[in-house]
């Protein structure tokens, strides 16, 4: 029995209508379209029955009727060509003008209606995306406006490429920040989608299945709460297997992703059979800050110049036509003549930098080379250069003991002392200075003085806001000294407290120094700096520091280049740990011997030759009158052509791959 029959009929009658009405846009018009024809039918009839009774003289046939009817109901003004007809015909006139009114407005209304509730779907970002082989961002952060700049630059070689941003922000408020933020889109256009990155239906609808790649960024700084970061990875897990449920258990695009837990971190990328490469900010970060604090000043330059696409990258190259028999990878660097090989991916999967001159290179091998464009890449069989070089100085350089302050304690901190105890020769201290004390501090030193006996370490609490106390530790008496960027509500506030903070050392190291400036200090330690946002670099450098980690800028350029080249994760892992080779840059006097010459003036080729001699692969130049110049790229000078000549000398430096400083 049907229960709804209990129900009086007007009752039963709206709720059919509402159950109709429900499903959707398409079943209302047509619902105003069935009644929009089927008054028309009816005034027909009507106007037929009626002429039946009295005839209309103004008539030529009763085929005319239909039109009459029709002028009337679709515009009422029209019903004039009755005028001169008979009262009945008049009256059937003016019924057909009514009908006409309700039916015909109401379907005007509907599409009106319906126009401008997909105008605010397009507004509110909800349409369907028609793309293919694009990059999809899922996410809008702080590091958003880097990798879209990182990409654009990607894509200068391609005619018509695209970036699709799938995020919860509002559609208008991300095209707004990004169309103020960035002036110049090349070929590249950027396409903004609001959803629920996790959503498949909003997958499907940014195409992700027929992405190039996959970009997951994470909604938790590092600096925020470890309950909040570990909510923000499961979203960045659930992320990846959402993209995987899009690609119905295929294979997926490669996918990026940045997660703060290493353990999160080792099962995302073995989540599927395809490529997804999770990158840990504060892990590299913080491995890349521990090198620069043991090198000379300026390789902060080389590591910006090599994950940005708006420099020099690494590729991986074999020739099609095989590496042409017997070839050693001492043999292969000078079958280049703009690019440096730096190591080997082999047939295993395996990344190999700087290794031995005597390792052969398979068939199946490919070499990483460090190029500006993949399109400068040329091998050649036989050498590009003849070097004369076949000695170098026999002097033995023995490890310095480093004496190095670290200001602050950031969820970094640990891993760069850490980073810096495997690296540190006997001898050497390191002393953290913080504003108040965390009990992760003592627990650090515990491990690391029980892993390290023969460096000294210790944990200071100090006012580092006030100048009477930070004179009490005597700056100008460490090797270097490392700002680093504490939590904050904003980035403006995390880099004004930084420079803040280089102010006042700065000041004490003028006034120890005797110097008038910065500048004219010879004495200084090496400063430095983690900063957040890329237009804070010219202040720093006003203020003494002479290396700087811009650590979104960073990290958004590597994100950006992995998703292009999923392998560069691997080659970064490689080179930002304490075994197997880093880079460094070197005095000259360590490859040549400059005896009684102020100078030398040779062809890049015999530097490349003379770092081939230690062991090691060259990269490019420090010229040390050009420190200071950012025009010059404060003396960095990468893979010239192996002809180019310079004048060097003992102060300049060679940038190189090599297993220790010395």
């Amino acid at each position: 029995m049907n229960k709804n029959k209990n129900h009086p009929l007007g009752l039963r009658l709206r709720y059919s209508i509402d159950n109709f009405m429900s499903r959707g846009s398409s079943s209302i018009f047509l619902a105003l379209l069935g009644l929009f024809l089927a008054g028309f039918l009816v005034m027909v009839v009507v106007r037929l029955i009626a002429n039946s009774f009295l005839p209309d003289e103004t008539l030529n046939n009763l085929a005319e009727i239909p039109w009459r009817v029709y002028v009337a109901v679709m515009e009422g003004s029209a019903a004039e060509t009755d005028g001169d007809s008979n009262w009945l015909a008049k009256l059937t006139s003016i019924l057909a003008v009514m009908v006409g009114l309700i039916l015909f407005s109401s379907m005007v209304a509907f599409i009106t209606s319906v126009f401008e509730a997909k105008l605010d779907e397009l507004r509110r970002g909800r349409s369907l995306v028609l793309e293919s082989d694009h990059t999809l961002i899922l996410g809008f952060g702080d590091r958003i406006l880097e990798v879209i700049r990182e990409l654009i630059e990607a894509n200068e070689s391609e005619s018509d490429a695209s970036i699709v941003i799938l995020a919860e922000n509002d559609k208008e408020e991300m095209d707004n920040i990004i169309r103020d933020n960035i002036s110049d889109f090349a070929t590249t256009r950027v396409i903004t989608r609001s959803g629920v990155v996790t959503n498949i239906n909003n997958l499907k609808k940014v195409m992700a299945e027929n992405a190039k790649s996959v970009i997951i960024m994470n909604s938790a700084a590092s600096w925020r709460p470890e309950s909040e970061k570990t909510l923000a990875d499961a979203l960045v897990l659930k992320s990846i297997m959402s993209i995987i449920a899009v690609c119905d258990g295929d294979v997926h695009p490669p996918i990026v992703c940045e997660i703060h837990s290493d353990r999160d971190r080792d099962l995302a990328e073995n989540i599927s059979n395809g490529d997804v490469k999770a990158l840990n900010e504060v892990s590299v970060l913080s491995r890349m800050i521990a090198q620069l604090a043991l090198s000379r000043n300026g390789l902060s330059i080389v590591y910006s110049d090599m994950v940005g696409f708006d420099g020099n990258e690494f590729y991986f190259y074999r020739p099609d036509d095989g590496w042409g028999g017997n070839l050693t990878f001492g043999d292969s660097i000078n079958r280049f003549k703009s690019s440096t090989p730096m190591g080997v991916h082999n047939s295993k999967g395996e990344i190999i930098l700087n290794p031995s001159k005597d390792m052969p290179i398979e068939s199946d091998d490919e070499l990483i080379i460090f190029a500006e464009d993949d399109s400068t890449i040329f091998y050649f069989e036989k050498p590009v250069f003849e070097p004369s070089t076949s000695e170098i100085p026999t002097s033995i350089v023995e490890p310095k003991s480093h004496r190095i302050a670290l200001l602050n304690w950031t969820t970094k901190t640990a891993i760069i002392l850490e980073k810096l105890c495997s690296y540190l020769p006997k001898g050497s201290e390191l002393c953290v200075f913080v504003s108040s004390k965390v009990p992760e501090m003592d627990l650090s030193k515990a491990t690391l003085a029980e892993d390290y006996p023969d460096i000294e370490i210790s944990m200071n609490e100090m006012d580092l806001n006030d100048l009477n106390s930070l004179n009490e530790i005597e700056p100008q008496n460490f090797d270097s000294i490392l700002i680093l960027s504490p939590g904050g509500t904003t980035i403006e506030e995390m880099d004004a407290y930084v420079i803040s903070l280089l102010i006042r050392i700065r000041q004490i190291l003028i006034k120890n120094s005797g110097a008038k400036s910065g500048r004219e200090s010879r004495a200084w330690p090496k400063l430095i700096t983690e900063v957040m946002d890329s237009e804070n670099i010219d202040i720093i450098l006003n203020s003494g520091v002479e290396d700087f980690m811009v650590s979104n800028q960073f990290v958004s350029q590597i994100m950006a280049q992995v998703s292009e080249e999923p392998m560069a994760l691997d080659v970064y892992d490689d080179l930002f740990q304490a075994e197997g080779s880093e880079l460094y840059i070197k005095p000259a006097s360590y490859y040549f011997d400059f005896k009684d010459r102020e100078t030398i003036t040779i062809p890049y080729g015999e530097c490349v030759q003379a770092a081939k001699l230690r062991n090691e692969v060259i990269l490019g130049l420090q010229i040390h009158a050009n420190q200071k110049s950012k025009e010059d790229m404060f003396g960095i000078v990468l893979i010239p052509s192996k002809e180019e000549e310079f004048t060097l000398s003992s102060k300049d430096g060679l940038i190189a791959l090599a297993e220790d400083e010395t």
